[in-house]
C-alpha cells in the first residue's frame, strides 16, 4: 500500500525539530534568568543564595516540568506519521507557553525571595501566573495526545495504551496546576508544596487508569 502523501508544511519531522529548539532555548533561558552575585555579594555568598532561594526553587521546578513536557512531546512525535492542521495550530499556544515560562519563572522567583517585603511583593499574582503558565502548557500537551488519537495520526505500530495514558495524565496534572493557580490568592505559601505533589497526582491517575482496564 502506498504511503499517503503529506501536505507541504505538515511533515512531523520539521515540526518536531522546531519544537525541540523552542524547548531547548526555554530551558537555557531559565538558567540565564537566575540572579548572579555582584560586588559585595561575593563577601556574603551564602546569604546571597539564601536571599534568592525562591529563584533557585522556581528554576528547579520549571526545569523539571519542561524536561518532562519535552520528553512527552518527543515520545509522541516518535509515534506519529504526520501532523494535521489542527495539531499544527495547537503548537502555537503550546510553544508560546513554553517560550514565556522563563519570564513567569523569573517573576515568581524574585517575588518569593526572602529579602522582599511580604506586603509589597505581589506573591499571589506571581505564583498564579507561574502556575497558570505551567497549567496551560500541560493542558496543551494533553490536547496534543488526544488529537493524535482522535485523528489517527499515529503509526500503525504505535503504543495506543501509552498514548491514552499520557493524554489522561497531562489533562489531569494540567487541571491540578490550574487549581493551584486558582487558590494562590489565599493560600500562596502552600501552593509550592502542592506542586511537589505532582508526581503523586500523576501516579494516582495511572493507577486509576489501570483499574478501569
Amino acid at each position: 500500500m502506498a504511503t499517503p502523501q503529506v501536505r507541504p508544511g505538515l511533515t512531523h519531522e520539521r515540526v518536531g525539530v522546531f519544537a525541540d529548539a523552542i524547548f531547548a532555548i526555554a530551558i537555557t533561558l531559565l538558567a540565564l534568568e537566575l540572579p548572579r552575585p555582584e560586588g559585595e555579594d561575593f563577601q556574603r555568598l551564602g546569604a546571597f543564595f539564601g536571599d534568592h532561594s525562591g529563584s533557585f526553587m522556581a528554576f528547579a521546578i520549571a526545569f523539571l516540568m519542561l524536561w518532562f513536557a519535552w520528553r512527552a512531546h518527543h515520545t509522541l512525535f516518535d509515534q506519529i506519521e504526520r501532523v494535521s492542521q489542527p495539531m499544527l495550530l495547537l503548537h502555537i499556544p503550546l510553544l508560546f507557553f513554553v517560550a514565556v515560562l522563563p519570564y513567569t519563572t523569573s517573576i515568581f522567583g524574585e517575588t518569593n525571595a526572602g529579602h522582599l517585603p511580604a506586603e509589597a511583593d505581589g506573591r499571589a499574582l506571581a505564583t498564579g501566573l507561574f502556575a497558570g503558565n505551567e497549567a496551560l502548557l500541560l493542558l496543551c500537551q494533553g490536547a496534543l495526545f488526544t488529537l493524535v488519537l482522535a485523528q489517527r495520526l499515529h503509526r500503525p505500530d504505535a503504543d495506543l495504551r501509552r498514548l491514552r495514558g499520557n493524554a489522561w495524565v497531562y489533562w489531569g496534572i494540567g487541571v491540578y496546576w490550574l487549581l493551584t493557580a486558582a487558590v494562590s490568592g489565599w493560600a500562596v505559601t502552600a501552593v509550592p508544596f502542592l506542586w511537589l505533589a505532582t508526581p503523586l497526582v500523576a501516579a494516582g491517575q495511572v493507577r486509576l487508569l489501570r483499574m478501569r482496564r
